[in-house]
């Protein structure tokens, strides 16, 4: 008996072509199943390091707000686009573990943020002064994640004020469905999230149309704060923004 399990272990025969093919018919479905779950994964983390930097940036703003009043910088107590330089030094200041740039600047690491106040209107177009806050950061994945933080107002815009109600999506779906649900009378101020995501990974040759590029190019403050001007497409629209980030609809905007 031992003599004959010796003779076989010292057989040289290999594997039969039938062997190999099922082989390599495992290894096939093995990876067809077990490669999109690692990239999903791998994106899924790559989002919530970018949505972290995101809550550091309205963590740091709202104390801000407590020391300054409002969303003001601390220099000139200005609130816009040339503004957000000072603003994103003063928050960084505050959380120097992250980097903090002006609103005209896109986020082009998840650690870098982009930061840029802006005014807001009661229903009467009285201007309430500086209090809303915008913040943005591209993930590794190739999606902007964008969040809006606003203290008083109903509305961000005196003209069109009726598209540019200070609203929260309770729903699971974006503008695109008829079926949304929006808090149209009354104002919803607070932390709000919303996403910009390319359509395709690549440039569409004939339009154009949000590629990760443009989307990359888009993933400022200052694009998402300036929603109702010529960028409008650009950014998310102030009903595309939702209560956390767990309620989010990638919203695939296409510029104009």
């Amino acid at each position: 008996m031992l003599v004959h399990l010796k003779k076989i272990i010292r057989r040289n025969a290999g594997f039969t072509l039938t062997e190999l093919a099922v082989a390599m018919l495992v290894v096939g479905i093995l990876a067809a199943i077990a490669v999109p779950s690692f990239l999903g994964a791998r994106n899924n983390a790559y989002d919530r390091e970018a949505q972290a930097a995101v809550d550091a940036a309205l963590t740091a703003a709202t104390q801000h707000y407590a020391n300054q009043g409002d969303f003001t910088n601390s220099e000139d107590a200005d609130c816009d686009a040339d503004a957000s330089e000072t603003l994103a030094a003063d928050l960084t200041r505050l959380d120097p573990n992250y980097d903090f740039v002006d609103g005209e600047t896109s986020s082009d690491i998840p650690r870098r943020v982009s930061v840029q106040a802006a005014e807001t209107y009661n229903v009467t177009e009285e201007g309430l002064g500086c209090q809303a806050f915008y913040a943005t950061a591209l993930s590794r994945s190739g999606t902007c994640w964008v969040a809006r933080f606003t203290v008083e107002g109903q509305f961000l815009e005196v003209d069109d004020a009726g598209d540019t109600a200070i609203v929260v999506n309770t729903g699971a779906a974006n503008s695109s469905n008829d079926s949304i649900t929006e808090d149209d009378a009354l104002a919803v101020n607070g932390r709000a999230y919303g996403a910009l995501q390319s359509v395709s990974p690549a440039a569409d040759a004939e339009t154009g149309d949000n590629d990760l590029a443009t989307t990359a190019d888009n993933c400022n403050a200052d694009a998402q704060a300036d929603i109702t001007g010529p960028d409008e497409a650009a950014g998310v629209n102030p009903d595309e923004y939702y209560e956390n980030w767990r309620t989010v609809v990638l919203t695939a905007s296409v510029p104009s």
